[in-house]
């Protein structure tokens, strides 16, 4: 008995582990759910892998994050390429199979609308992925590893459907037979749901279905059922095609033996009936083939059938055999694969031929069944394209320079490299084969030609990237752009790699101005080494040695080493020692070979055989040419190609044998000939040599390579409109410059360019002065197309006009310092008209980068002009125009910083708009000044500021709040404090989006790497947020008396790492069910010894680098550890060098990793700054005293901020200060924005957020910068730049007179000032001081102005009388007061009479009037009432009335006693949230509870009042502005539902803050982006919009500074704004 149960057992394990294919199978399929992160008593439905859901009790589940359900359920989705084998295989266990999902499954979604959807159904006994994945290998399965990258395919959508046909499954089934499985499927295809909970929305595009086996039968069935059914008949016509795999159409002899089988297991395994279906001529089969075959004319059917025999048990046999897998049916298409029943579906490599056959009837499918216009359109590629230039932050056209030089190359000629045996060594796929190719030649030998010669070979077959250096074209010879254009073509090809891309943007971690080192880092060692490339990526850079830094990408390299791709890499350029050493040293660390590129005699005589053979010559005098011209050469393609071209001119042989004579070898030979003949030809046309010089100087020393029609432009009016320029050109230039394919202006090669530039000719081109030229000429375009506000219309000269806007500054740098002109003609640029419009086409283009490499240039020149100045007569000297030079460079930074968005909306902004909100002492303020009218259109007053501030927003979270830190990443910035609250702001607006409590207090905190996930570390828990929504995803208990110093987040943010006061490492996963802290290495940190005695160290500070993969640990008792966790072992110690502390070592305070180097900067106790290298062990220190010290994300900056409350910035690679900002107030913590143009500190219970010029100087997005490196280093650094911020107390309650003249303000130091609004500057004066310095909350006028009452704080509440006589005579008398117990929700509102003789006040939601004020100071002497949920309102018509609003209603109230006389309902609403959606609210109760009253404002003469209800949530704030007609909220009307007029759903949706009505039933409101804009109540829509006046800078965008905004009736706008109150006059408004 036990040897039959082994051999049954036996022959179960054959059969279940022969490939898990149709009559093969695992064990019983049983759903794996999983279990629930935190314990908690409630229940949640959790989807299973097979579609269902099941119920059980948990807590809450939190989602997991994005990447944490790519990591774990979904597989890498890696790219074949048909040159390159997967490596690495591994057999899955036959548990694995049970995970496979049921129902229908998304495998591959394409970021396009896709054109077709393409089904995988699987057969008896298999699974939706082991069916398809040789040897169970996920790494095999070709439908989402392979097709997704197959040309025409991979636009497609490709799903697959699992169901449970598992024959060996013991026990009853639920379903039993083929028509279960088809109704299934077709249920499946109605009501499945993607990953995100969308419709599949299946049946709007073709469907195309490839079946194996029994799923073939699956699939011909629910086609039957479906075509009768009307709720899946729309779904199944859209079936075009079937693709069966060894489908048994007419049965198998198998079934019989299976079912045998398994009726004498011993496993209890009953016999199945869809397993008896498959029995040839089974009455199942038979009814479908009959029914089928009425439907099989309108599908393309193609049938593949096995041709080998399959191993069951000890025989072999045949188990579908072609007469079964075909149907016969005429319009069948069939063929046979080399497989067995098990591998025909199964393949080893997308080279495997089975594979190709099924490969290529697929792409043939969807190119005959979708139609054209379903394919990726252009407009999807341009989509694509777009998106991929605004995360890398840059313009991709590198597919131009591929097809200059592909143009170039003649048939038969650089096919020698493709058998060379270097280059074969390097092409091969195995692992020993080298990485690194170094191809290099001397100057002319073709080596561009070469490269695009292998960079087309290698596109045919292979995951092929290239780039092109240029020297030509500025922003080309970039190393910066030659990784992201590298990066660019592989997010092209590779969605994962995308995928990445985009998360790195949706993080707003900006590689616009990222230095090389930093985007080698980012986007290839920290994202494409990690990943896994389904096939070897060739890298071909060309031109290396025209780079500006060929040795740093070289070096950069070395990481290639450690990258899980597979990457191999070609470099080609000349020859130099630089070069040479530097690729010594790297092929130590990457395997390398070096291929000189010298005979290249046979593809020279390739060349010039295929142009002479058009020579009109006898076969002899034509093989003598050939011969001449490959001597003369001497290997130099360049030779041969110019001297080619004057060899087809000759007309005569005498002519030919002149000219091969007199051609010179050597190619500076050769230039000085073409030079001599220009100068020959031109002797007696002076125009002409004049336009040939000037075609020259812009082809050598133009930015980047002109246009054709650009140059046109560029010659006129100096010269005439040329009929045929490019005739010209070759004419006039001989053949120094040629036109290349896209019709761009280019010298023939870098030697020429050189040679012109040094020659002693008269064509010579002297660098500065034709710099100096090309400046003049730039400025004079910009100023003749701008000379007036309007006039920058679109027009013929628009090309050039784009040059000259974007490359003036890049000339004008490269000027000589000896000429005052370029000073002189910059200097009157800036002082006309044409600055402002310079600066709007710079927006109108998205080029406002263009700002920020004009100030710099300006800068620089500035200080190279002073500079030179020391040496000459001070008589001569500009100062004046080098100061308006200097300020101007200022302004672009500012303009840039606090304006750019307004801009890129408004661009005509700058002329108006903008200008007025600019300091009074700013150039472009001045400007404004000056060209203005009077009355000017916009004012501003009320602010005193005459510079710029550094200071883009100062934000208080309360008076008895402590702030402890700060971290920011993307969209927003959290601020923790210190009882447990983490409040998160919008980094643009500055608006507070949530307060997260952990209700306890927190240690430390993190952002994710996708800024999508907040962690915070409390004393007894870890939790885990989302920043979005603002739930918690993930909860973990913490160790008891563990305090963490540190946490982040790790691998791809699956993990948590922490390190601990109990010298722990502990970490996460996230990815677990139920997350834990557990340590890691417990030995690790425990290093009980000092340098000479042994000792308890206990870390006081922790810091991990980027990767969490190295620890940095500071003790009190020991110097500086640093610690790698994989293997766990010690680094180093920092121990002071000698010259700094004698080769001892000092107690480190404060320490951070760089984010891009292996470097250490910190704090020593005494304040002293110092960098470091543990691996190394080089410091370097600096004598600057520091508390604190945070670095920019790059690792370009680090600052410091010191006890005196000072921050200062420095340059990291220089390690030097450039910036310095003094500010009061002790430090709490510093950090930099993400795209590290910004710096928030923490001071107290404010947030500073600060935009230093230091920073904005920074930017490095602008490509043409290359030439202005070396003349920044060649002069003196620029003195530190050094800011004063002053800190006024903030303005916290505002009280207006709505049409009077007098308006009071109060501040956070209990001071009230008036301000008279007929006064030109709105200068505050002082009224009178509370007896506590306590902020000032409320205030409020009587309407004739003698009275003024307000509430401090603490709760006193005053009422003054005021003897109003501007500043000299102006006096407040208290009349009233009264010291409130303040509930906790504190004075929400306080109202004073008309009159002054009565004041209410709201005090949480008790309401209390006092309606005569005599001596009395008891809180209970007036009238009071319970009234939560209100806002109450003056009435506008009555005076003895009050309005109390409610979402749901209106009350009138008597002002002496507070009784109601009347009620108003208010209709139900619609609400319009910023997601531009409604939400209808059906029942009154629900209103009450979610919404409440926003504003109230009435309009000058009180007849109308403007409502707004705001509805909010946590994910969003919907607004419902109504208007309502006093004269309706009368006492004898009580009990009405309140006509409102609504505001259109379109206008409300761009309400951000309504602010009031103006005459002509204008509503005035700030919108979402904060214009200010007026719609006139019951305008079409149609007729009339929107109208914008102007637009509040971002360093005015105070949330709590917006709260207390008011409208005055004649248009004027007050908004508070670091401590002083501005005032905005619109002339547009007030008409």
């Amino acid at each position: 008995m036990f040897n039959i149960k082994r051999r049954l057992g036996r022959e179960r394990k054959r059969i279940q582990d022969d490939d898990d294919n149709d009559l093969s199978s695992s064990g019983p399929s049983l759903p794996h759910t999983p279990t629930p992160r935190i314990s908690s008593p409630s229940s949640v439905t959790t989807a299973i892998p097979d579609g269902r859901r099941a119920s059980e009790p948990s807590t809450t589940i939190a989602k997991r994050p994005p990447q944490l359900e790519r990591l774990t359920s979904e597989p890498r989705v890696f790219a074949p390429s048909s040159t390159f084998a997967l490596s690495e295989r591994s057999r899955s266990r036959s548990a694995d199979r049970r995970e496979d999902p049921l129902g229908l499954t998304v495998i591959h979604e394409p970021e396009t609308l896709p054109p077709c959807d393409i089904i995988f159904i699987h057969g008896l006994g298999g699974t939706s992925r082991a069916t398809w994945a040789k040897g169970r290998d996920p790494n095999y399965f070709w439908p989402q590893r392979w097709l997704p990258y197959e040309p025409g395919i991979g636009n497609a959508r490709i799903l697959s459907f699992g169901y449970n046909a598992n024959f060996a499954a013991t026990g009853p089934s639920p379903i039993t037979g083929i028509a279960d499985f088809a109704k299934d499927l077709l249920h499946s295809m109605k009501y499945a749901k993607n990953e995100r909970l969308e419709e599949l929305e299946l049946g709007q595009r073709p469907i195309i279905f490839i079946v194996h086996s029994m799923g073939g039968l699956v699939a011909k069935q629910a086609y039957i059922l479906g075509k009768d059914d009307p709720l899946f008949s729309s779904i199944v016509s859209s079936i075009s095609a079937m693709v069966f795999l060894a489908t048994p159409h007419r049965g198998s002899n198998l079934a019989d033996i299976l079912n045998r089988i398994l009726a004498a297991s011993i496993f209890n395994h009953s016999p199945k009936l869809y397993v008896s279906e498959l029995k040839n001529g089974s009455p199942t089969i038979e009814a479908l083939n009959d029914q089928f075959r009425h439907f099989a004319p309108s599908l393309k059917l193609f049938s593949f059938y096995e041709t080998l025999p399959t191993s069951v048990g000890p025989k072999k046999m045949m188990i579908v055999d072609k007469g079964s897998a075909t149907t016969g049916y005429p319009n069948e298409i069939s063929k046979s694969l080399n497989a067995d029943h098990h591998t025909v579906c199964k393949f080893d490599g997308d080279q495997n031929s089975d594979y190709v056959s099924v490969r290529n009837v697929l792409k043939t499918l969807i190119t005959e069944i979708c139609p054209k216009d379903q394919f990726l359109e252009l407009e999807q590629t341009q989509t694509l394209a777009a998106e991929l230039e605004r995360l890398l932050g840059m313009r991709e056209n590198h597919q131009d320079d591929l097809d200059f030089f592909s143009k170039r190359w003649t048939t038969g000629t650089c096919d020698w490299i493709l058998s060379h045996p270097t280059f074969t060594q390097w092409v091969r796929k195995d692992v020993e084969s080298p990485t690194m190719l170094w191809l290099h030649a001397l100057p002319g030998s073709g080596k561009s030609i070469l490269s695009s010669f292998i960079v087309n070979h290698l596109l045919k077959d292979s995951f092929c990237a290239y780039h092109f250096f240029r020297f030509g074209d500025q922003s080309k010879r970039s190393l910066s752009t030659c990784l992201k254009t590298t990066a660019y073509q592989i997010a092209e090809r590779l969605p994962q790699f995308r995928q990445a891309l985009k998360d790195m943007g949706s993080s707003n971690k900006s590689l616009e101005k990222a230095d090389p080192k930093t985007i080698w880092n980012k986007i290839f060692v920290d994202v494409l080494f990690k990943i896994r490339l389904p096939a070897t990526l060739y890298w071909i850079i060309d031109a290396l040695d025209e780079s500006d830094h060929p040795q740093l990408l070289v070096e950069l390299m070395q990481s290639i080493a450690n990258a899980s791709a597979s990457v191999k890499i070609l470099l080609v350029s000349r020859q130099n020692d630089d070069l040479t050493s530097t690729f010594d040293r790297l092929s130590v660390v990457v395997p390398s070979v070096y291929l000189p590129f010298e005979d290249t005699k046979k593809d020279i005589r390739t060349c010039v055989e295929r142009e002479v053979q058009y020579m009109r010559a006898p076969q002899k005098f034509k093989s003598m040419v050939i011969e001449k011209l490959v001597a003369g050469a001497g290997g130099n393609f360049l030779w041969a190609s110019l001297a080619l071209v004057e060899v087809m001119r000759c007309n005569t042989r005498a002519d030919l044998a002149q000219i091969l004579e007199s051609i010179p070898s050597g190619m500076e030979q050769l230039y000085k000939r073409m030079e001599d003949t220009i100068i020959r030809k031109t002797q007696d046309r002076p125009q002409d040599r004049r336009l040939g010089h000037t075609i020259l100087t812009w082809a050598a020393c133009s930015r980047r390579p002109l246009m054709l029609k650009e140059l046109g432009q560029a010659l006129q009016p100096e010269f005439s409109v040329m009929l045929d320029l490019q005739f010209t050109i070759s004419r006039v230039c001989s053949q120094f410059v040629v036109v290349d394919a896209s019709d761009r202006l280019v010298m023939v090669h870098q030697t020429a360019r050189d040679h012109i530039m040094t020659t002693n000719s008269i064509l010579a081109i002297n660098a500065t002065e034709s710099h100096e030229k090309l400046f003049t000429k730039c400025l004079s375009v910009i100023e003749g197309k701008f000379h007036r506000r309007g006039s920058d219309r679109q027009s013929d000269d628009q090309e050039f006009v784009h040059y000259a806007v974007t490359s003036w500054a890049y000339h004008f740098i490269l000027t000589s310092d000896e000429s005052d002109e370029p000073l002189l003609q910059l200097a009157k640029f800036l002082k006309g008209n044409s600055v402002l419009a310079w600066i709007a086409a710079l927006a109108q283009q998205n080029q406002l980068k263009v700002l920020v490499y004009s100030s710099k240039t300006m800068t620089l020149y500035v200080r190279r002009k002073r500079n030179r100045y020391r040496s000459t007569n001070p008589l001569l000297h500009r100062l004046q125009e080098l100061d308006s030079v200097e300020s101007w460079a200022t302004d672009f930074l500012k303009i840039l910083g606090k304006f750019g968005q307004i801009l890129l909306t408004s661009p005509l902004s700058i002329y108006q708009q903008i200008p007025p909100f600019c300091p009074k002492g700013s150039m472009i303020y001045r400007h404004f000044e000056q060209q203005a009218p009077s009355p000017p259109p916009l004012h501003i007053g009320g602010i005193t500021q005459n510079v710029w501030d550094d200071g883009l927003a100062r934000i208080s979270l309360g008076s008895k709040t402590q702030t402890v830190a700060i971290a920011c990443s993307g969209p927003c910035f959290a601020v923790l404090t210190g009882a447990g609250e983490i409040n998160v702001y919008d980094s643009t607006t500055f608006e507070l989006q949530r307060i997260l409590s952990h209700a306890e207090r927190v240690c430390t905190m993190s952002f994710s790497s996708c800024s999508n996930l907040l962690v915070t570390y409390g004393f007894r828990t870890t939790k885990v947020w989302s920043v979005r929504t603002g739930n918690i995803m993930y909860q973990i208990r913490n160790p008891l008396g563990s305090r963490a110093f540190t946490i982040a987040f790790a691998a791809e943010d699956a993990k948590l790492v922490i390190g601990s006061n109990d010298r722990l490492i502990r970490v996460a996963q996230l990815s677990d069910a139920n997350p834990v802290w557990s340590a890691l290495h417990p030995g690790l940190l425990r290093e009980d010894t000092t340098i000479d005695r042994p000792v308890h160290n206990v870390p006081w500070r922790i810091a991990f680098n980027s990767t969490a993969s190295c620890v940095a640990v500071a003790y009190r008792g020991s110097p500086l550890c640093v610690w790698n966790l994989d293997p766990p072992e010690l680094i180093s110690r920092c121990m002071r060098n000698q010259e700094y502390a004698g080769n001892s070592w000092t107690v480190v305070d404060q320490m951070i990793w760089h984010p891009q180097s292996e470097e250490i900067v910190g704090l020593y106790m005494g304040g002293q700054v110092f960098r470091w290298n543990p691996w190394d062990d080089t410091q370097q220190e600096l004598q600057a005293y520091g508390s604190i010290i945070a670095s920019s994300p790059e690792g370009k900056f680090f600052a410091i901020g010191d006890s005196g409350g000072t921050i200062k910035l420095y340059n990291f690679q220089h390690f030097t200060l450039i910036y310095q900002l003094s500010c009061e107030n002790l430090i709490n913590d510093i950090c930099f924005s993400p795209d590290s143009k910004r710096l928030y500190d923490l001071r107290g219970q404010f947030c500073n957020v600060w935009g230093p010029n230091a920073l904005l100087r920074a930017d490095e997005s602008v490509d043409h910068e290359s030439d202005v490196v070396s003349d920044v280093a060649s002069f003196p650094t620029a003195a530190v730049s050094e800011a004063v911020a002053e800190v006024r107390d903030q303005v916290t309650a505002l009280g207006v007179q709505y049409s009077g003249r007098y308006h009071a303000i109060g501040n956070e130091a209990g001071i009230v000032s008036l301000i008279d609004s007929t006064e030109g500057d709105h200068s505050p004066f002082q009224l009178y001081q509370s007896e506590v310095a306590l902020s000032i909350t409320h205030l409020d006028w009587s309407s004739d102005g003698r009275y003024v009452a307000s509430a401090e704080l603490a709760g006193k509440v005053v009422v003054k009388r005021v003897q109003l006589d501007g500043r000299r005579g102006s006096t407040a008398t208290p009349v009233f007061d009264v010291k409130l117990q303040v509930s906790p929700e504190g004075i929400k509102q306080i109202l004073l009479h008309e009159e002054g003789n009565s004041l209410l006040v709201k005090n949480g939601p008790t309401v209390i009037v006092w309606s005569s004020f005599q001596d009395t100071n008891l809180e209970n002497d007036g009238n009071s009432i319970t009234s939560p949920d209100t806002k109450w309102f003056k009435h506008p018509k009555d005076p003895s009335l009050l309005l109390a609003f409610n979402p749901a209603y209106i009350r009138l109230h008597r002002w002496d006693d507070l009784s109601e006389v009347a009620v108003f309902n208010i209709p139900k609403v619609s609400f319009c949230s910023n997601a531009h959606s409604s939400q209808m609210i059906d029942r009154m109760d629900d209103l009450d509870q979610i919404t409440k009253i926003g504003s109230i404002h009435t309009n000058a003469s009180g007849s109308h009042l403007l409502l707004d209800i705001v509805s909010a949530t946590d994910a969003s704030q919907g607004h419902f502005v109504s208007i309502l007609q006093t004269s309706t909220l009368k006492p004898s009307s009580g009990g009405i539902s309140l006509p409102l007029t609504h505001i259109p759903p379109t206008i409300q949706q761009q309400v951000e803050i309504p602010l009031g009505l103006l005459p002509k039933q204008r509503m005035i409101f700030l919108d979402k982006d904060y214009w200010m804009c007026s719609w006139r109540v019951g305008a079409s829509l149609t007729s009339e919009k929107v109208q914008r006046y102007y637009c509040l800078p971002k360093d005015w965008l105070n949330v709590e500074c917006l709260k207390l905004c008011a409208l005055l009736a004649d248009g004027r706008f007050f908004l508070p704004i670091n401590g002083e109150l501005g005032v905005i006059r619109c002339a547009a408004m007030s008409h």
